[in-house]
């Protein structure tokens, strides 16, 4: 028992520790990114600035030492030059007035012979463990003596007047020097410690109001109400964010026509729906109170009919909706399409229903094959619209034919009936949802043409009524024109 606690939290713990992840990814701002990426290379160049300060500072502080170290070199050796160092060497009164130093801070001397051997001076400083004979090189190298760090001056080449090469050193501690290496690097530090909280705080000044009308912008757009989706004025948003502002506004632009169309569904559904439904509970309610069998057939066949109906206004809706999200990216994708194959399949799918109006539907394919580009579903929905208003509205022992006809540029779909004919004072009407006209007989709803003419927007062809074939008998005729691409070899 003890043992299960553990394993029951552990879930608990990691949804707990991911929430938590997930909470801190949320809240990282745009403004502490920015400050992160400036301030974080600044801070690292800073320590580096640093350290080369340091190695600056030490050259800077060495360089009067060495020299006066170097002064001295050649003054030990001007006056070894005039001894015998074999017989003991004597310093000259100005010579050690000059290495007695300042604050009676005397320099250390030392002489060897050319096998390393001291000869005079301090025997104590160290040759350097790496040293050469190279001839009125002066060098210079850090020991320490006597628990103290001196910086060690020497030089190699100079003779005495019998001739003996001689090796000419001298010592002095480096406090002197670690002083002003210490001045000169609080010099160059402090305006740095200053200046860089300054710059950092005015930076951080500077970005907060660069931001301010991302700030602005944010609240503008929490303000508008929750069925807004008018445009952001862009005018609002610095020139940085114009392109995200621009897409944001893309964006509601598709929901509103979204919205638009769900609105405008729903509003013809329960507006063309209401008759229909209508008539078919007044007949159920008919059906109910008859008692003769015959007159209870009637009405349950006008209910059957008024459903097929209602099923028929429910389709094309939906149809129409379809055919107006079909310019939603990712919905509408073209592909090659055979004219004269699609045309004749779709046809012989309505075989049966115009053999049911009593009508002769016929097809007539092109010579040659024809393509087109576009999108399949839809233009079935195109054709089968076309054709099912060419058997409606023609009479029983009538025609419709179905006729594919193409050109160098363009391909077109015909569909010709010798129904009822439109007339011309409808013309410019024909394509308007739910119109049709007064007197018709046929049992219709006004969405086919207006199907038609939204799937060939989405195409980019033109459905016009053109005037029948002469001599034809035909009374109506509708041309789509598409723009005829060439074929796929594979």
């Amino acid at each position: 028992m003890p043992d299960a606690a553990p394993t029951q939290n552990g879930p608990a713990l990691r949804r707990f520790f991911e929430r938590r992840k997930v909470r801190s990814q949320k809240n990282k701002t745009l403004l502490g990114k920015i400050l992160i990426w400036m301030f974080g290379p600044l801070f690292l160049l800073w320590s580096i600035g640093i350290v080369i300060t340091y190695f600056i500072a030490q050259n800077i502080a060495n360089a009067p030492y060495d020299r006066t170290l170097t002064d001295h070199l050649r003054l030990l050796k001007y006056e070894i030059e005039q001894q015998d160092v074999r017989k003991g060497v004597e310093l000259s009164v100005s010579a050690l007035t000059i290495l007695s130093g300042e604050n009676g801070r005397a320099a250390r001397w030392q002489i060897r012979d050319a096998n390393g051997d001291s000869v005079a001076g301090n025997a104590t400083i160290p040759l350097p463990d790496n040293w050469s004979y190279e001839k009125d090189k002066f060098k210079f190298h850090n020991e320490t003596i006597d628990g103290q760090s001196v910086r060690v001056a020497y030089v190699w080449g100079a003779r005495d007047r019998q001739g003996e090469s001689f090796l000419t050193l001298v010592a002095e501690t480096n406090d002197r020097r670690g002083v002003l290496q210490q001045d000169i690097l609080t010099g160059m530090l402090t305006p740095q410690l200053i200046v860089l909280p300054l710059a950092a705080l005015l930076a951080g000044l500077g970005l907060t109001q660069g931001l301010e009308p991302l700030s602005i912008l944010q609240e503008r757009i929490r303000a508008r109400r929750a069925n807004d989706l008018s445009p952001i004025n862009e005018d609002l948003a610095p020139a940085e964010i114009a392109p995200l502002v621009a897409a944001m506004n893309e964006l509601l632009a598709q929901l509103a026509a979204t919205t638009e169309t769900q609105r405008r569904f729903v509003s013809n559904a329960a507006h063309q729906l209401k008759t229909p439904l209508a008539g078919m509970r007044t007949q159920a309610e008919l059906a109910l109170r008859e008692k003769d069998p015959e007159k209870m057939g009637e009405s349950l066949e006008q209910l059957v009919k008024g459903a097929q109906r209602a099923t028929r206004l429910v389709n094309q809706l939906l149809a129409l909706t379809r055919a107006e999200h079909s310019s939603s990216p990712g919905l509408f994708v073209l592909e090659r399409i055979e004219l004269n194959a699609f045309a004749e399949r779709q046809t012989q799918q309505c075989v049966d229903t115009a053999m049911q109006h009593g009508v002769d539907l016929g097809f007539e394919p092109a010579s040659d094959p024809v393509w087109i580009q576009g999108h399949g579903l839809m233009l079935g929905e195109l054709l089968n619209n076309l054709i099912e208003n060419a058997l409606l509205y023609t009479p029983q022992g009538g025609w419709a034919t179905v006729r594919i006809l193409a050109d160098a540029d363009t391909a077109a779909i015909e569909v010709e009936d010798s129904g009822q004919g439109i007339a011309p004072e409808h013309h410019d009407r024909i394509f308007d949802r739910f119109f049709r006209v007064w007197g018709n007989s046929a049992d219709g709803s006004g969405l086919g043409l207006s199907i038609v003419k939204e799937i060939a927007d989405q195409h980019k062809a033109h459905v016009i009524l053109m005037e029948p074939t002469p001599g034809s008998g035909a009374t109506t005729c509708f041309r789509v024109s598409f723009r005829r691409v060439t074929p796929t070899h594979t």
